[in-house]
């Protein structure tokens, strides 16, 4: 990486949490990772070539091997999803989402996982779970997540409803609230249970980069659980600068980017 270093990391199957100083190369592992894992046709990353010799990656269901122009082997029999941090940078786009004039990143992104059927969405999701007999488990795995939805948002009484194609909040003096009107914190919450939901309890890989952002620390030690709760075939990769992340009961889960690092056997 960088041309300076070499990665040997042996990852836990189920979670495995990043820590380290601002500019260890966090967030840059994690999107190399996304270029390796990713199975699109066109590599969602082409500019991160010059960031590495080689890649490979091994285990279960897995074996992937690229250079740095050119893919060798791939096999990846995971599910394969990403959640990065989401910031909304202070610009014009953004001012005017404020005032409603256009929608944030933020919400266009949570809007798409929610409603795109077209996609694996929630809206996806609940209609192959009540259109479909054979697909009649997904129900129940659906009425689970509603709760984990709700245990989150009780302390602010707000109550998850899906009726029809709508997806909004109840609050506790009766009246709707509509997704775009959650907070940042809110809506980053609810895109990362739906990202855990429809992968539809298979064997899957979630990267997440900072999810504490905008997450109130309570939210944040209970994240993993909830996420593994969902679907415990699961297999978490998470860059934090967060403790509350891994404090309740992940520690042994943790790793610093500093034990990883090697320096180059490439380097002259």
């Amino acid at each position: 990486m960088w041309e300076q270093y070499d990665i040997d990391w042996t990852l836990h199957p189920d979670v495995n949490i990043l820590a380290g100083i601002n500019g260890s190369g966090k967030s840059t592992l994690l999107r190399i990772l996304e270029f390796a894992l990713s199975d699109d046709d066109e590599p969602a990353l082409p500019n991160l070539h010059h960031l590495f010799h080689a890649i490979e990656i091994s285990g279960e269901g897995i074996h992937i091997k690229m250079t740095g122009d050119a893919v060798v082997e791939w096999k990846n029999d995971y599910g394969f999803g990403i959640i990065n941090t989401l910031d909304e940078a202070i610009h014009g786009n953004y001012v005017r989402a404020l005032f409603k004039e256009t929608p944030s990143p933020l919400s266009s992104y949570m809007n798409a996982i929610v409603f795109d059927t077209e996609a694996r969405s929630l809206n996806n999701y609940r209609l192959k779970a009540t259109e479909n007999p054979v697909e009649r488990h997904r129900i129940d795995h659906l009425q689970q997540w509603v709760a984990t939805v709700n245990s989150f948002f009780a302390t602010t009484q707000k109550t998850l409803v899906m009726e029809g194609h709508e997806v909004f909040f109840k609050q506790a003096n009766g009246t709707s609230l509509g997704l775009d009107s959650l907070s940042s914190g809110e809506k980053k919450l609810l895109i990362i249970l739906i990202k855990a939901l429809v992968q539809d309890e298979r064997p899957s890989i979630l990267l997440m980069d900072e999810p504490e952002m905008s997450l109130d620390i309570d939210w944040q030690y209970r994240l993993v659980d909830a996420i593994r709760t969902i679907n415990p075939a699961c297999q978490l990769i998470i860059a934090t600068h967060s403790p509350a992340i891994f404090g309740d009961g992940w520690n042994d889960k943790l790793f610093f980017m500093e034990d990883i690092l090697k320096e180059d056997i490439l380097k002259e």
